[in-house]
């Protein structure tokens, strides 16, 4: 399958990613020990394992070339991560399993693919991925208040309205603003409309896990 071709409903989106469409192409006589072995290696790094040395052990022993282990490895680390990526209750096995034999992915490794995926080492791979994915902290605290500003070097502002803010994050630090109630009604209507799109874009088809 070229890389240029779209097919809306696979997991992996739009293109196939060039390591996966490698790691198929390099596929070509691997039995299935080989593959499973390679399989577990690349389930225990996504677990955050450290896993240069039975990896080095099994470049050794293999008659395949390191070269061809690498674009191997580097398409199942691909193929895993997009996968969990996507909530279990959206990816379904069957079309899992019909992406990867449109990449002529022999059907006993799919299975093997399919076990990890869907199997008992999901919850495990999922926490993984969201401790090393790139994050910000989160909001834990929100509190507000309305002030009015009696004293001002500014006639302008006198007796102006406005709405101080203190949020505490995950990280345990504190931030405090404040901002004019016009300001914050902008604020109020850019968020609104953020959800709105968001929701617009959850409706296109395009970005639908289809059954």
């Amino acid at each position: 399958m070229s890389s240029s071709n779209v097919k809306d409903s696979s997991f992996l989106g739009g293109r196939i990613p060039p390591e996966i469409e490698s790691m198929s192409k390099n596929l070509k006589d691997v039995d299935q020990e080989l593959f499973r072995k390679l399989l577990k290696v690349v389930v225990s790094a996504l677990e955050g394992k450290d896993c240069r040395e039975v990896m080095k052990s099994i470049a050794e022993s293999s008659v395949i070339p390191q070269e061809r282990l690498s674009h191997i490895i580097a398409g199942m680390h691909r193929v895993l991560s997009e996968a969990i990526r996507i909530p279990a209750s959206l990816l379904k096995q069957e079309a899992f399993k019909e992406d990867l034999r449109e990449l002529r992915i022999p059907e006993d490794f799919i299975t093997d693919f399919s076990s990890v995926v869907f199997g008992n080492r999901r919850a495990a791979l999922e926490a993984a991925s969201s401790q090393n994915d790139p994050h910000l902290p989160m909001l834990e605290e929100f509190k507000w208040r309305v002030d009015v500003s009696i004293s001002t070097s500014s006639l302008a502002r006198a007796l102006q309205p406005s709405v101080l803010m203190q949020l505490k994050l995950s990280d345990g630090s504190f931030q405090r603003f404040e901002v004019p109630v016009s300001k914050f009604q902008e604020l109020r209507y850019n968020v609104a409309l953020i959800l709105k799109e968001m929701n617009d874009l959850e409706k296109r088809s395009i970005l639908k896990i289809q059954d």
